[in-house]
């Protein structure tokens, strides 16, 4: 129960502290417009919950709004391909994520494409260029190492026993 109440705690810290990052993201002009682009949380970490974001700017600086249903966005690791769904960020105008659990460590590349009013985007952002980090192996920031099946149990009986202990108290 503890651990959980851990990584909890792990994760909201590094969402928060991720949220307004966007250094680390890769920056383009396409037409008239400024797409930045990267996740949401740096660096990413296989098996961690986590996702692409897009913010998009006119020249001007200023944010532009319902993309969402009119951008499309496609993740690809190796040979395997999978369409997201891109949803706007609530009270956050310009800036669009889409929800992804990355398996495996390595590079991941996304294909944007679409349009943005009556420009035409079709970019292809990958890891790989170094602009938004690889998705990085779990074991980097785990602790402590993965137990096995047989120390789980043990574990869990050794808390099952603590807790009948302090009822009996």
């Amino acid at each position: 129960m503890r651990s959980k109440m851990w990584i909890i705690l792990g994760l909201t810290v590094l969402l928060v502290l991720g949220a307004s990052n966007v250094l680390a993201h890769e920056h383009r002009h396409v037409g008239g417009y400024e797409v930045s682009f990267g996740w949401r949380v740096e660096p990413a970490y296989a098996g961690i919950y986590n996702g692409p974001e897009v913010f998009v700017e006119d020249e001007d600086g200023n944010p532009v709004e319902g993309l969402e249903e009119i951008l499309k966005l496609e993740v690809s690791f190796g040979s395997v391909s999978k369409a997201l769904s891109l949803y706007a960020v609530w009270q956050s105008p310009g800036h669009y994520t889409a929800d992804l659990l990355p398996t495996l460590p390595g590079d991941y590349s996304f294909r944007l494409f679409g349009m943005i009013h009556d420009v035409e985007v079709d970019e292809v952002f990958t890891s790989a260029d170094g602009q938004y980090s690889s998705v990085e192996p779990l074991e980097d920031i785990a602790f402590p190492n993965e137990m096995s099946l047989q120390a789980r149990i043990e574990a869990l009986e050794a808390q099952i026993a603590d807790l009948m202990a302090q009822i009996e108290d």
